[in-house]
């Protein structure tokens, strides 16, 4: 510290040149470890849905892989419950190392667990209030006998497992904060290679619907608890939470990112899950394969960037944090040009091969209209403009006004497509979330983030 004081102005500004270019490569190696991992893991994902999906529809028939289908979407429901405290989490990491408070780390992460670990415990006791008063069978529009007996105890069973796994998030989210999402990656391939290996027990021993989500979900809650073990035990365990580490003020800095954060997952959710639930209501549980299979396929044109966005997400905040707006600047420009690009050229060969493509990949059960197919890569476009500047905004703490406009983008949405499902029938679906979203997301957040660029500038 005294060396400093003896060298020149020249001197200390070479220095902190040689820092801020230490931490430039350390970010982008980050990014580059995390995104190569990443992809790969993606990779194996792709392939294991490519194989699983044959095997999951053929077993359980349209309607009940329709079930499956809606089960994910109202999951995706109930892990919004966690009031965006995993995604406060990493702001709250990225910052306190960068300005050299390692001690904060491990309150932050004791801090996330108890409060998610206290809304899974409440989550649990209103699951069991409001079970009675549920009717599944209506709901999901189910007609066949074999469903009708199943979808309860599947639905259980799933929200169960869910809970078990809801605060284990902090895992997946420490690595990545750490900017070592490379290892979360690693331990992710595990986890879908053994909901692989689950998925073909259950289908080959006729275990039917209840014990597809027990063996295909519990493989995953099992990775998670072997993951955290791993990170907090033996790689990490300086991060490892503690109940004396719990802090009431660190409950602030979580929520501070988070709780906007929640809300605009909230509006996300209702422009993309609201869909099944609209196809599987007014055109039954048996249309939702048709729907979700192109959507899932044109999902894969957004891989690269899906893969990148927490990468590019940490990376930015850090670099917020040490002031590096020149960086954020240059590399959001690269990042979203290279999503539009890999993501056009994705969508072109795909538009004419994706009916064939999933009539064969369902074994002949779905053949898609091929007016859902343009709807649906006129939506992987959209995704793919959006999602970049998504990344920067969550890293910048900066979502007042994203909360406004998606706000209004999901009523817009659930406006849209009950009406247009009527006059156009499944692609209508679709269609009203491209509208709404492309009308009252992607104009609004382009402004958003041209102001937050120069609002960062200005502060330097």
């Amino acid at each position: 510290g005294m060396r400093l004081l003896h060298l020149s102005s020249t001197q200390r500004l070479a220095l902190a040149k040689v820092k801020a270019t230490d931490h430039q490569r350390r970010r982008l190696a980050s990014i580059a470890q995390g995104l190569v991992t990443g992809l790969a893991s993606r990779g194996l994902g792709v392939i294991i849905s490519l194989l699983s999906v044959p095997l999951t529809i053929v077993y359980l028939g349209p309607e009940r892989y329709g079930i499956w289908v809606l089960l994910s979407s109202l999951l995706a429901w109930v892990r919004l419950a966690d009031l965006g405290i995993s995604n406060g989490l990493t702001n709250a990491i990225s910052g306190a190392l960068a300005t050299d408070r390692p001690d904060a780390v491990r309150v932050h992460v004791s801090t996330a667990l108890a409060l998610l670990s206290g809304i899974a415990v409440v989550l649990a006791i209103v699951a069991l209030l409001v079970w009675p008063w549920i009717d599944w069978i209506t709901l999901f529009g189910i007609i066949s006998e074999d469903a009708r007996a199943e979808v309860g105890p599947a639905v259980a069973a799933s929200v169960a497992i869910l809970l078990l796994t809801f605060p284990l998030s902090i895992v997946g989210t420490s690595y990545n904060a750490i900017q070592e999402g490379k290892l979360a990656n690693y331990w992710g391939m595990a986890g879908n290679i053994a909901s692989l290996i689950a998925l073909i027990v259950v289908t080959h021993t006729r275990g039917g619907l209840v014990w597809l989500v027990i063996a295909v979900s519990g493989s995953g809650l099992v990775m998670n608890v072997l993951s955290g073990a791993w990170l907090f035990t033996r790689y990490k365990p300086g991060l490892a939470p503690q109940v004396r580490a719990i802090r009431r003020d660190s409950v602030g800095g979580l929520m501070k990112v988070g709780v906007p954060f929640f809300l605009i997952q909230i509006m996300a959710l209702v422009v993309f899950q609201t869909d099944n639930l609209i196809v599987g209501h007014f055109l039954g549980a048996a249309q939702i394969p048709s729907y979700s299979l192109t959507y899932n396929l044109f999902g894969y044109t957004a891989l690269l960037q899906s893969t990148a966005f927490s990468y590019f997400w940490v990376a930015y905040a850090d670099a917020i944090a040490r002031h590096d707006i020149d960086w954020v600047r240059r590399t959001f420009r690269f990042n979203l040009a290279i999503s539009m690009c890999f993501t056009l050229a994705a969508i072109v060969p795909l538009i004419f091969i994706a009916r064939p493509f999933i009539k064969l990949w369902s074994a002949g059960a779905v053949i898609p209209p091929f007016d859902l197919v343009l709807w649906m890569a006129a939506w992987s476009v959209i995704n793919a403009f959006c999602s970049p500047i998504a990344s920067l905004l969550a890293a910048a703490a900066h979502m007042r006004a994203q909360i406004v406009y998606s706000a209004v983008s999901a009523v817009i949405n659930i406006v849209l497509s009950i009406y247009l499902v009527s006059i156009w029938g499944i692609a209508g679906v679709i269609a009203g979330t491209v509208i709404s979203y492309m009308l009252f997301v992607c104009i609004p957040a382009s402004i958003d983030v041209v102001l937050l660029l120069r609002k960062l500038g200005n502060a330097v």
